[in-house]
């Protein structure tokens, strides 16, 4: 909970306008790393609301949980579509690669659109 304080603080800064006149100013090179904070407090988040609903369902109350389980057929959505082990580990790196590049890639514009903004005089 102190860590979702924290990011959540962290967040909130960047919300404040530059042009403020607020006594501190957020630096600009950390505004990509806390937006990439964002996104894993509320991945966070979302993790302990799935094991919340998980924890529930399976109560002993509710204790019908849908089981998967191969019934013996071949079905042509299934076929060649199985993600295992390293597969698996290097679909999340491409993915997390390309969200890092783009990331950066929206930093440098937005410094470059403030930059050009600034010199012309506004």
């Amino acid at each position: 909970i102190v860590v979702d304080i924290v990011l959540r603080f962290m967040w909130v800064l960047t919300l404040v306008p530059p042009q403020s006149g607020a006594s501190f100013e957020f630096p600009q090179y950390l505004a990509a790393v806390s937006m990439l904070l964002e996104l894993m407090r509320r991945t966070m988040w979302g993790f302990f609301r799935l094991e919340n609903e998980h924890r529930i369902r399976t109560d002993a109350k509710h204790s019908f949980v849908p089981l998967h389980f191969d019934t013996g057929h071949q079905h042509k959505y299934n076929q060649g579509k199985e993600h295992v082990g390293f597969r698996v580990l290097l679909e999340v790196g491409l993915v997390a690669i390309v969200l890092i590049v783009v990331s950066i890639a929206s930093v440098i514009a937005a410094q470059r659109a403030t930059r050009d903004y600034s010199a012309g005089g506004h």
